[in-house]
């Protein structure tokens, strides 16, 4: 492999040998060794930025750098049946407490490792609505961003392999025509197992009065019940498919595409031109040993592609951001900009549970509590790749509109959002273009929350008795600024987590809802289920109310919308071609652009973004798409 791997001395000497599949790499050993200028720089390695850096380099002629400040990760680290990532791969970042629920605080999900969130999330493949991607394009200059103008991404972004014979008495359906089509080595697979449990709770769901059941959710029918594909390789023995293997390990080699991990971009460098700030080069520190700061120099642009978490940070430090928080930090301000850091949004969730103390053989909870099943499972994976552990992820869900789970809720809930006053959650000291910004999205979510066709509610299953509820549409906004006593260290992330008290209440019906599945199911029946969180105790609202406070999660590890692609009058970051505001070769590829959270996990939604925006990069610049 040609293309090459920069890296200090001393994380050589810690990891003591590459990956198998990269022995053949150019490995550069410092600064000095790193070209001093490329046509363009990617700072972050992740599911975006990878993709970006590929496309960008296909050609062989146009030199990218990514600076990643996570590692390379070797390839079995994440196989079954010990699929889960390791500490390393994460930033160790927790959020400020939560005053809506009992102050707790709450760990925040980044990938720190080559793949960024491909390398350490859930896996699952799913996309949200055509309604979700057109209300993108409601926001003025976002117009190719609508479904019909992502939907060719999301199709190039990835392979979808059908799945095995054996499933065929699950029925999973999938419309590749509709919805796939593309050869990039990114694979969405679906397992080659599934519990008998699956069945019976899909039949459960299918017979709920309001549940559609799709045949494809991908070709734009994201809400209903339907099979969601998982981001696994067959191939590979069903190992997880992730960025840092399809947009980098996988990529034919290339003299001009390199990497440069384990360092850390802590500054983007201006020349003021014409009224204009143009982004000139990175400060780059290693992130062990001698942290003495580099400068390398970008002959076309700089890609900020560090997550929803890091870009605003990252620009912040940079002088691009809320004026007051810069001075606060001893930065000074270039570009004054409220909305860098602004509109956080995340899918929070709760976990109810149940036994089903009738069940089938087997079931999920036998890979814990009975060592015989566990230790034939992992003899079964390892044998043939099948069994229980080439099925670790869920392979579909449930995803509601509001009047499919409030029902007779419904109006209530819609005449309580109409009365909000735009403010009336946010902050006191918000400035007007973010209060005006917000008020747009509350305009188009209210019409998200009548429609049929936009989830509002998640819940996913595979045979275990859990009832997840997850809430893809809030209407709480959160925020990450710099930390004044230490602007280099950990930022302060706030998810302001049920801020707009409208969120709580959805919470409770989305729990509710389970809980009366669960317990008068006539599909469920024989399985002789039995109610165990919150229990037969927490008999009102009130009583799920506590229980949510008390238990709720804050993240589903999707954080988006903190480099806003919208107006700059409404808070936006970005314009509808991601150039950051008041800038010029400056540019941001990841979920931080996206102005309102789609119903789904993000995933495919951060591909497709990272497939667009190399687009967008190459034909400002004149070159073949």
């Amino acid at each position: 492999m040609a293309h090459k791997i920069l890296l200090t001395l001393g994380l050589l000497s810690a990891t003591h040998a590459l990956p198998s599949r990269w022995r053949n790499a150019v490995v550069q050993r410092g600064a000095a060794d790193v070209t001093k200028e490329y046509d363009y720089i990617v700072v972050g390695a992740g599911t975006a930025g990878a993709t970006v850096a590929d496309r960008l380099t296909e050609d062989g002629i146009k030199t990218v750098l990514v600076v990643e400040y996570g590692t390379v990760a070797e390839d079995d680290s994440f196989m079954p049946p010990w699929n889960i990532p390791a500490p390393q791969f994460f930033y160790n970042l927790t959020s400020v407490p939560q005053p809506e629920t009992n102050n707790r605080t709450f760990s925040v999900a980044n990938g720190c490792v080559v793949g960024g969130g491909t390398a350490v999330n859930g896996q699952l493949f799913n996309r949200g609505s055509k309604h979700d991607y057109d209300n993108w394009a409601r926001f003025e200059g976002n117009e190719g961003w609508n479904w019909d103008g992502v939907l060719p991404y999301f199709k190039k972004s990835l392979t979808f392999n059908k799945p095995t014979p054996e499933m065929e008495e699950f029925g999973i359906t999938y419309d590749v025509e509709a919805a796939y089509g593309g050869k990039t080595p990114i694979y969405a697979s679906y397992p080659p197992f599934q519990y008998p449990g699956q069945k019976i709770q899909w039949q459960a769901f299918a017979e709920k009065e309001g549940v559609v059941v799709q045949k494809e959710h991908a070709d734009g029918h994201a809400y209903g019940l339907f099979w969601i594909p998982t981001a696994m390789d067959p191939a590979r023995a069903y190992n997880r498919s992730f960025s840092g293997q399809g947009h980098w390990i996988y990529v034919p080699p290339r003299e001009n595409y390199h990497l440069l991990t384990d360092h850390r971009v802590i500054k983007v460098n201006f020349k003021r031109r014409q009224g204009i700030q143009e982004a000139e080069s990175v400060t780059i520190i290693p992130r062990f040993g001698n942290s003495t700061a580099f400068t390398v120099k970008a002959k076309q642009e700089i890609i900020l592609s560090a997550a929803a978490t890091r870009t605003p940070m990252l620009l912040q430090l940079s002088g691009i951001g809320p004026k007051k928080v810069l001075e606060a930090a001893g930065i000074k301000p270039l570009v004054d900009m409220p909305g860098v850091g602004w509109n956080l949004q995340d899918h929070s969730f709760s976990f109810s549970t149940f036994n089903f103390t009738t069940d089938v053989w087997p079931n999920p909870a036998q890979l814990t509590n009975n060592a015989t099943f566990r230790a034939e499972a992992i003899a079964q994976y390892q044998q043939n790749n099948t069994g229980p552990y080439a099925a670790y992820v869920v392979a579909s869900g449930l995803f509601l509109p509001a009047p499919a789970f409030l029902q007779n809720f419904t109006q209530q809930f819609v005449k309580e959002l109409l009365a909000q006053h735009p403010a009336g959650y946010l902050p006191t000291d918000l400035p007007r273009e973010l209060v005006a910004g917000y008020a747009k999205q509350m305009e188009i979510l209210l019409e998200s929350f009548k429609s049929k066709t936009s989830a509002i509610f998640e819940h996913l299953f595979s045979g275990s008795a859990r009832g997840t509820a997850i809430l893809v549409k809030p209407f709480s906004r959160g925020f990450i600024k710099l930390n004044p006593a230490d602007p280099l260290g950990e930022p302060i992330f706030d998810y302001r987590l049920l801020s707009n008290p409208i969120d709580l209440k959805l919470h409770i019906r989305m729990a509710q809802y389970l809980r009366e599945h669960y317990a008068t199911s006539p599909t469920l029946k024989p399985l002789s289920p039995v109610e165990l969180d919150p229990g037969p105790s927490a008999k009102t609202d009130k009583d799920v109310e506590d229980w949510l406070r008390a238990k709720m999660f804050a993240s589903n590890g999707h954080s988006c919308g903190t480099a806003a692609m919208m107006p700059r009058e409404l808070g936006g970051v970005v314009d509808g071609e991601l150039r950051v505001y008041g800038t010029k070769r400056l540019s941001v590829a990841d979920l931080s652009i996206v102005p309102l959270i789609p119903g789904s996990h993000t995933m495919t939604t951060a591909y497709a973004i990272g497939e667009k925006a190399a687009d967008l990069i190459k034909a400002r610049a004149g070159l073949g798409v």
